[in-house]
């Protein structure tokens, strides 16, 4: 776009002499603002106009080419289908190379030019899968791990301007994910190292390589038994149609109609519910969105026959406690995370095993101290209230533990009688205060396009006297006392 000086005329100083500025300064001085600053709440008619009109519209113009994407690599796979015994029309490793070039046009799509850290991380972490291999496969996935958190230490403080990284940290979180996962899974012998052009169509497939999801190499491999038949069928569109129009709907609330219900002139803990919620349901955007590209590209994992679930909001705004928001937040990367992290670490500890996944999480997530304060915070409030509940479970022989009991459970006293409804209900709210804790510092400020600093978290918590903490702390010693 051409740049236009007739627009210097808003800007000249010369508009206005000194007389003239003097006496504007003298009316503004001697308006009376009152006490407070008063909030008014615009017409719908002018949200849609100005916010949801223009969001949705941006939206639309960035995810269209992605889906045009995925449904390609879908189609492509459908003319590469062949039953098990026959002769498949399309050469395995030209399907492959179809899959991961469709992934890589996506990437510049996005990221332009930024792609070649995740090009250089890919084809590293293929070397040193091939090296390990050979001589010492047991140390493949330790290898890949140490080789990806060290990866992300030197793009993050000596490689990659700021802003550019953190415009690629959620690519470069799944592959990692993608990557450390086939390290364990070879070394453990779930899968022996694969083809080149397996890896590449893994790794860069176009269906979760921006948004995720996170899927095994095992999953993935659902990709090459997509027919004609699944293309069309009526569950696969209606998955398709759901996840995208809750994705629309989570987007325009998080961005247009949370300030809108709840204005700034409100008390600083509903302010903070509410910017914490817009986080949260910009987080549902995007795994929804993801859960859309899945589908459309034939990921199915598992015995699963139609798309991915990767979030389930409804436990998250209205939860039992945090553990239950920790599982349902991103359920692939809850499965990552126990799989390949907690389950290798229970024997030495359930305590260590939980700040170790958490620990792992913020590394994934980079050198950012806000992340990861959140989630180390978010581990030792979870493993407090799991070990709290669970003790009045016993002493109370009541439904009172962080998960939902089964239906057969051996309690006296179940979820259905009113003292354990009610007391249920009390760590609810006590959840929901802990998150709007939380997640109040993830808000639209200036420094969100690089990243949140310290002081920036530090505030955010300053503002409300720490007072999550505290009630933890206080909820810790309470449970030593019991």
């Amino acid at each position: 776009m051409e740049y236009d000086d007739s627009f210097d005329d808003y800007y000249d100083d010369s508009m206005y002499d000194d007389e003239d500025l003097e006496k504007m300064l003298a009316e503004y001085s001697d308006f009376d603002y009152g006490s407070e600053m008063e909030y008014g709440r615009i017409s719908l008619w002018e949200l849609g106009e100005n916010c949801l009109y223009p969001t949705l519209q941006q939206t639309v113009h960035m995810l269209a080419p992605l889906y045009l994407l995925c449904i390609t690599t879908r189609i492509v796979c459908a003319v590469g289908y062949s039953p098990d015994d026959a002769e498949p029309p399309i050469p395995r490793w030209l399907l492959n190379f179809c899959i991961s070039m469709g992934g890589l046009v996506v990437l510049q799509m996005f990221f332009g030019y930024n792609i070649v850290y995740l090009l250089v991380c890919a084809a590293s972490v293929y070397v040193i899968l091939l090296l390990t291999s050979w001589k010492c496969q047991n140390g493949s996935g330790v290898a890949v791990a140490v080789f990806i958190f060290l990866f992300i230490v030197i793009c993050e403080l000596f490689l990659v301007e700021e802003k550019a990284w953190h415009s690629v940290r959620g690519a470069q979180i799944i592959l990692s994910m993608k990557v450390i996962g086939l390290g364990f899974d070879i070394s453990s012998g779930v899968m022996p190292l694969p083809s080149v052009t397996d890896y590449m169509a893994y790794i860069f497939n176009a269906g979760n390589v921006i948004f995720g999801p996170w899927i095994s190499f095992q999953d993935f491999k659902s990709i090459y038994s997509t027919n004609v038949s699944k293309c069309l069928s009526l569950e696969w569109m209606t998955k398709v149609i759901k996840s995208s129009v809750f994705s629309i709907l989570c987007l325009s609330f998080s961005t247009c109609f949370g300030s809108w219900i709840i204005l700034d002139g409100n008390y600083k803990w509903v302010r903070a519910y509410r910017d914490a919620q817009s986080f949260r349901f910009s987080h549902y955007f995007v795994c929804f969105v993801s859960e859309t590209t899945a589908a459309l590209a034939g990921i199915s994992p598992g015995d699963i026959e139609y798309g991915v679930t990767v979030t389930r909001p409804l436990s998250v705004e209205l939860p039992r406690s945090l553990v239950e928001v920790v599982t349902n937040w991103n359920l692939p990367m809850h499965n990552w995370l126990k799989t390949y992290v907690f389950k290798i670490a229970r024997p030495h500890g359930t305590f260590l095993a939980v700040i170790l996944t958490y620990i792992a999480s913020s590394l994934l997530h980079g050198l950012n101290f806000q992340l990861a304060a959140v989630l180390l915070s978010l581990g030792f409030y979870s493993y407090v209230e799991m070990t709290f509940r669970r003790k009045l479970s016993q002493i109370f022989d009541a439904c009172l533990e962080a998960r939902s009991c089964r239906e057969n459970c051996p309690h006296t006293y179940k979820n259905n009688h009113p003292y354990i409804w009610i007391t249920n209900l009390a760590f609810g709210c006590l959840t929901i205060f802990h998150l709007a804790y939380l997640g109040l510092m993830f808000d639209s400020s200036v420094e969100a396009e690089k990243g949140y600093n310290m002081s920036h978290t530090l505030q955010k918590w300053s503002d409300l006297g720490f007072l999550s903490h505290w009630v933890i702390l206080g909820t810790y010693i309470f449970h030593l006392m019991v």
